[in-house]
């Protein structure tokens, strides 16, 4: 969860501030995934996988 100080800097964001952070995060993720050896980079996609399916079938269930 993130602080009300750093919801608030966010709301406060440029689009162009914005995309600069998303663009950094990904970068800096995409660097620790491709330094990983390929069995493990692709064990922590498919958990990631798995939980974004998880929320989507929450989501799907709600709005049935």
């Amino acid at each position: 969860m993130l602080s009300k100080e750093r919801l608030e800097a966010y709301r406060k964001m440029t689009p162009q501030q914005k995309w600069a952070e998303t663009r950094e995060l990904i970068e800096s993720v995409w660097a620790i995934l491709s330094s990983l050896p390929p069995e493990e980079r692709e064990r922590r996609l498919e958990l990631m996988r798995r939980e974004r399916q998880a929320v989507n079938d929450a989501v799907a269930k709600a709005l049935k």
